[in-house]
């Protein structure tokens, strides 16, 4: 079967001097599609209308405007995806081609031009054209497959409600019917796992409703105290599971905030600290009040975060990024839900040093946004 021909690129050539137009369709004919005007106005209205024009031969010296003027109108009018535009002129000094580079002239070829010289820049431009065009279908493609693969992931989540539903059901009734300490034990650490399972798939359905903006925070007075208390709550069984304290320091207030929506952010900074600090330490949960901001925050005793990747962290599947690295491991969800809520809310998260040793990650916004 023999291949379809490759479509022809299309030049648009604008020259005042009607031999001059001539000679370039005719030199350049034979390879490519050849449109050319008498002005700058109408080079200006054909770049409007006309979105196949791969590349423009623009001369400098013309009545109306000038090729300076016409190439940066062009330019404004088709900023992307790349289109070059070659200017055509007899000035040769300095001042002359930084007008033109000013523009936003992508090259000059001087008049009298040489016409292999012409062909062979008109055809390094086309390939830069055609690239730049491949590389964003590319992209588009890519864009495509990441929301396809996010929507799988987002259905796989939402069916695995139900049946962890069920299975964390089953296991509570097995738990109330336990006999021997041991089996008590081993249905405890079942639960636990289970309601890990379900905070994570709870974590990834938030993550999607924030990133696609269809969960808005719901706004209600709260006490931060009490909110903190709740997170240290939540996550005393798995402290003490791994030897360790949650101590619960700072000051109160009451504020307007998504309660759930912080507790569960609070909940995941304790996780990930717990996950990381050595055992028979304390993970302190604190809260900072003062007129102008609200600063939740957890500090841990952990390894720390290297200064290369503090600005990673709280990206989606960042602490994935840094396992080669031998940093923090994780899905990568629990810091980047974090960082939504954070914005939510008007502030933003971050994570600093904590003297002797460890990591601070802080939840900071505006009390006023609050």
């Amino acid at each position: 079967m023999v291949p379809a021909p490759e479509p022809r690129s299309h030049v648009l050539v604008v020259d005042d001097e009607p031999r001059n137009r001539a000679l370039l369709r005719a030199l350049l004919s034979d390879t490519h599609l050849v449109t050319d005007v008498a002005s700058g106005a109408a080079a200006i209205e054909v770049v409007n209308r006309d979105e196949s024009i791969d590349l423009v031969l623009l001369d400098v010296m013309m009545p109306d405007l000038d090729g300076f003027a016409v190439c940066r109108q062009i330019k404004q009018l088709r900023p992307e995806p790349f289109l070059p535009v070659l200017l055509l002129t007899a000035l040769t000094d300095q001042p002359s081609r930084n007008a033109g580079f000013e523009a936003g002239a992508d090259d000059f070829v001087t008049k009298p031009f040489d016409r292999r010289e012409l062909l062979l820049r008109t055809r390094a431009f086309l390939k830069l054209r055609h690239q730049d065009e491949r590389i964003r279908s590319q992209l588009r493609e890519l864009r495509q497959l990441a929301q396809l693969k996010d929507n799988l992931a987002a259905l796989l989540v939402h069916d695995l409600r139900n049946p962890l539903a069920g299975l964390s059901g089953l296991l509570s009734v097995m738990q109330q019917d336990a006999r021997t300490d041991d089996d008590r034990e081993i249905l405890d650490e079942a639960m636990t796992a289970s309601r890990h399972l379900r905070e994570t798939i709870e974590d990834m359905l938030q993550v999607r409703a924030l990133e696609d903006s269809q969960l808005t925070p719901r706004r209600a007075q709260v006490s931060l105290r009490a909110l903190a208390a709740e997170a240290q709550a939540c996550m005393d069984g798995d402290a003490r599971a791994r030897n360790l304290e949650i101590e619960l320091v700072g000051d109160d207030a009451l504020v307007e905030v998504d309660g759930g929506l912080l507790r569960r952010a609070m909940e995941n900074l304790l996780a990930n600290a717990l996950r990381y600090t050595r055992p028979r330490t304390m993970v302190t949960l604190g809260v900072g009040v003062d007129p102008e901001s609200i600063d939740l925050w957890v500090a841990d005793r952990g390894p720390g975060v290297p200064d290369a990747f503090k600005d990673r962290v709280f990206e989606k599947y960042g602490a994935v990024e840094g396992a080669a690295d031998r940093i923090r491991r994780g899905c990568g969800l629990g810091l980047y839900l974090v960082k939504l809520v954070s914005e939510a809310h008007g502030g933003r998260a971050t994570v600093e040093d904590r003297p002797d040793g460890g990591a601070i990650f802080h939840i900071r916004f505006p009390r006023a946004a609050a």
